[in-house]
């Protein structure tokens, strides 16, 4: 009979740490700032929802001799917002200086560009910091804020002071940190 006491003590114990444990919650260095979008965890394919609803299941019937074949899209891939991370080319430098030559009235018709530092991803915005080169005036480095698919970039900003209202009130976190924290970027390096 001594043991049940000290297993009720034990599981009293356990049950107490995972009480406090689960009331901690996320730190508040990690909680995401006011205004900006949290993502909520998807519904597994098949399984009821909060809502007892399922959500659609994708056929795996095949097609039948002679329909069309649909189309397979090839998803984009996609980032946390908290830490910006290598895009891997999608996009690439080169479709970001794409962007800013499409721009109007952003450069000159003489500019050089180089791209200092390739393109970093949180959730679907870029920060892209490129050398821009005038004939007779030397270069200068340029922050670029852009946001959508690599096909189909959008310009938010573009500078050596990217930090507007528009990126501290919309941008995820690791691109906000990057345009507003970092300061003017460095000429050199990648």
């Amino acid at each position: 009979m001594p043991r049940v006491p000290r297993l009720t003590a034990t599981l009293a114990c356990v049950l107490a740490g995972t009480v406090l444990l689960t009331n901690c919650g996320t730190p508040p260095e990690l909680r995401p700032p006011p205004g900006v979008p949290v993502p909520t965890p998807s519904t597994p394919t098949g399984t009821p929802g909060a809502d007892g609803s399922r959500p659609p299941v994708e056929s795996t019937t095949p097609p039948t001799p002679g329909s069309p074949v649909p189309p397979t899209v090839t998803p984009s891939p996609t980032y946390g917002g908290f830490t910006a991370v290598n895009c891997a080319g999608n996009p690439s430098g080169a479709q970001v200086t794409d962007l800013l030559r499409r721009s109007p009235g952003l450069l000159r018709a003489n500019a050089t560009l180089r791209v200092l530092r390739e393109p970093v991803c949180a959730g679907t915005w870029q920060y892209t910091v490129v050398e821009v080169t005038v004939p007779g005036r030397g270069g200068s480095p340029m922050q670029v804020v852009s946001t959508g698919r690599a096909a189909s970039l959008i310009l938010v900003t573009a500078g050596s002071d990217v930090c507007n209202a528009q990126v501290r009130a919309t941008a995820p976190a690791g691109i906000r940190t990057l345009a507003c924290d970092a300061g003017t970027p460095p000429l050199t390096g990648a």
